[in-house]
């Protein structure tokens, strides 16, 4: 029902539905990805452009399979020089906080520092950070990298995140 709130929803995104991506995946997902974001090519599916292809590599290295997996983003539709601050207080963190404790993943994973803190921390001071996410009296581990294009630009950021990765899931 949450994916059918977040295209129809006029509280959402001031109303705004055209363009709107649905997230994807199960409920107790081994691993939830958030995205700030759907990318500009998205269109009935979350990641399916550049930012997907190298998701999709990494969780084949990482040994997760896409089934396995729950794609979110905190904002329903591409939108380019979005206003955080103002997102913040519209209380799109609440509903973010409320869509992991919908979806119930075994771990989480936030790509790009507008997304910490909507969910109660800080923004990642390294390419990745560990993190706890806490909700409703309980607790998951979080990671926390830079965005998908700052992946992209520096050949070290992936290298931090798979160290912090392989340290995360040890």
């Amino acid at each position: 029902a949450f994916g059918q709130w977040w295209l129809e929803a006029d509280w959402l995104d001031k109303g705004r539905r055209a363009g709107r991506v649905a997230p994807r995946g199960q409920a107790g997902a081994r691993l939830m990805i958030v995205v700030p974001e759907p990318e500009r090519e998205d269109r009935q599916t979350l990641l399916s452009g550049p930012d997907g292809e190298l998701l999709a590599a990494m969780l084949r290295a990482m040994g997760l399979s896409e089934s396995e997996t729950y794609f979110a983003s905190v904002l329903p539709r591409h939108t380019p020089g979005a206003d955080w601050n103002q997102i913040a207080a519209d209380g799109l963190g609440a509903v973010l906080a409320h869509h992991i404790g919908l979806v119930g993943p075994e771990r989480l994973a936030v790509f790009g520092g507008n997304i910490l803190p909507l969910v109660g921390n800080a923004p990642p001071q390294g390419a990745a950070d560990l993190r706890i996410f806490n909700h409703e009296g309980s607790s998951l581990p979080l990671l926390a990298a830079h965005s998908f294009s700052a992946l992209r630009s520096r050949p070290r950021s992936k290298a931090r995140l798979w160290r912090a990765w392989l340290d995360w899931t040890a």
